[in-house]
């Protein structure tokens, strides 16, 4: 038998030790070249000045997990760029293994810095450690725990799926910050956590819509039978509550009334007075989910509903979101489809639905409208009640308005008088529309932040959008769609806006599918 080197047999004993076998020589994914990667990583991102690079030298850094990467990505979730913090976030996500966090674990519940804390929980919910747990409840449950740490370990438990031993998510759905009982509710119903029943219930009646929000879903998740009586009580209140509690009610009884408060309580009486009832057991419910017709029959009496393209609401803070962008004048293909209106343009077809549903919207509701093409043009800048001069108002603006860049500019263009044409004003700058619902501006966005604690958030009334649009994201700070798809989750985690989304023409359907999908609303294709 040939002699093994003594330096290649204490290579192969080192590489044991660690746990592994001995990697080849060239390896890229062996300790040393992880460790190279990020040293060269290190020096590059010390000359790259620009954006865009930074955040490609960042993700460089994925498939090189050891602890010397993630502690040069902790790092940059201070970094100035919300971009370079979002990059080393997703990146730090990628990293599961429990030794690459062990020091950070240990330290957490001596952290004296509340903002640094919360960073710290937030990745080591995202990294699903369930090791990190005890650190988490050390530092969240301290009397010094700050709003945002709370938060943070709430959505953390929830994403580690373990809701821990020491009641956190208890005391937490009983904070005094809207947003750590919030996410409280969310973690309770994602962990369907019954001995925390009583709390969410108790959050249906608490002031923040966004709460209700969470704590409806939360009590459909847990399915207590005495949550019922308190559900068919908030569905009584106007707004887009009334659906989500009629879709919590049938997924804790079963039965489908709409939603009629009226009838679900005489219902309900006559359930009670039954001996022995008890609501369906899991396996029940979903034999009769699986036969449920998903109709507008749910959704209760259409006159009890606006609606927008065949899409139903009870909400009564919406925002409309209507394309102008150049390609809206061209004309429908699927001529069958499209009787009845005074021509065949996109525009004129999206705009006679909105002026239709302008008409149905009651007092109760308070709305506003937004035109978007390569920039935004807002009727109001804020909700404002659909009485009948607003509505009149409303009408106005929405009648006056017209494609940009359409077929008369492109024939300016064409003519050379492309300054008159101004066909840059004609593109789609679908995230400064969909950004446009939260209050941010892409083009100046607020302070970076790697968390998700947005204080904001539960001060806006606005709770549904109608988006419809005909092509895709041709302009703005990003234009693929699934970076669009991501920053409007990383808004909407707290905001909780149900977005509905109609597509006419012939891109991007996917997309708008997945928006809807994405965001509690619903999707509707008008055709080509």
């Amino acid at each position: 038998m040939p002699s093994i080197p003594l330096v290649a047999l204490l290579t192969s004993i080192l590489a044991l030790a660690a746990g592994g076998l001995p990697a080849q020589a060239g390896d890229p994914t062996s300790p040393e070249a992880r460790l190279d990667a990020v040293r060269e990583f290190t020096k590059f991102f010390k000359k790259a000045k620009d954006e865009p690079t930074q955040v490609e030298a960042v993700q460089t850094l994925k498939g090189n997990e050891c602890r010397p990467a993630a502690e040069e990505l902790l790092k940059l979730l201070k970094h100035p760029s919300a971009a370079v913090q979002q990059a080393a976030f997703e990146v730090l996500g990628t990293y599961r293994d429990a030794s690459t966090y062990e020091a950070w674990i240990q330290e957490l519940p001596k952290a004296k810095d509340a903002e640094q804390a919360a960073v710290l929980v937030k990745v080591l919910g995202q990294a699903r450690l369930a090791a990190a747990v005890p650190a988490i409840e050390g530092v969240a449950g301290g009397p010094k725990a700050t709003p945002m740490l709370k938060f943070e370990a709430a959505r953390a438990l929830q994403n580690i799926g373990a809701e821990g031993s020491a009641g956190l998510l208890g005391r937490f759905a009983a904070d005094g910050d809207p947003l750590v009982r919030m996410a409280a509710a969310d973690a309770i119903g994602a962990l369907r956590a019954k001995q925390y029943a009583d709390a969410v219930i108790a959050l249906l009646r608490d002031n923040e819509w966004q709460v209700q929000s969470a704590a409806v879903a939360a009590v459909a998740a847990v399915r207590p039978q005495h949550g019922v009586q308190p559900l068919i009580d908030l569905m009584r209140k106007a707004g887009r509550l009334r659906t989500e509690c009629a879709d919590a009610l049938f997924r804790i009884t079963g039965f489908d009334f709409g939603v009629d408060p009226e009838r679900w309580q005489e219902q309900w009486n006559a359930l009670m007075s039954l001996d022995g009832y008890r609501i369906p057991t899991d396996e029940e419910l979903a034999k009769k989910a699986e036969s449920r017709k998903k109709s507008d029959a749910f959704y209760g009496n259409k006159e009890q509903t606006n609606t927008f393209a065949r899409i139903p609401t009870t909400s009564t803070n919406v925002l409309f979101i209507i394309d102008v962008s150049g390609s809206m004048d061209d004309l429908v293909v699927e001529v069958e489809k499209f009787q009845g209106y005074r021509d065949r343009k996109r525009f004129t077809v999206v705009q006679t639905e909105l002026l239709n549903t302008l008409d149905t919207l009651t007092a109760d509701t308070n709305f506003d409208i937004l035109a978007f093409a390569t920039d935004i043009h807002p009727w109001k800048k804020r909700l404002v009640p659909a009485n009948v001069v607003n509505r009149d108002a409303a009408k106005a603006f929405v009648r006056g308005l017209k494609p940009l860049g359409g077929k008369e500019s492109q024939d300016l263009a064409q003519a050379g008088l492309s300054g008159a044409a101004n066909l840059d004003a004609g593109k789609t700058n679908t995230l400064k529309a969909l950004l446009y619902a939260f209050g941010e501006d892409p083009d100046k966005p607020s302070k970076a932040a790697i968390t998700g604690f947005d204080k904001g958030a539960v001060k806006r009334p606005l709770d549904t959008v109608y988006f419809l649009s005909d092509g895709r994201p041709s302009v703005g700070k990003l234009v693929d769609s699934n970076e669009i798809l991501k920053e409007v989750r990383r808004h909407n985690e707290v905001y909780r806006m149900v977005i509905h989304t109609i597509a006419i023409g012939d891109f991007q359907k996917e997309f708008l599918r997945q928006l809807a999908q994405e965001n509690g609303g619903e999707f509707v294709d008008l055709g080509r």
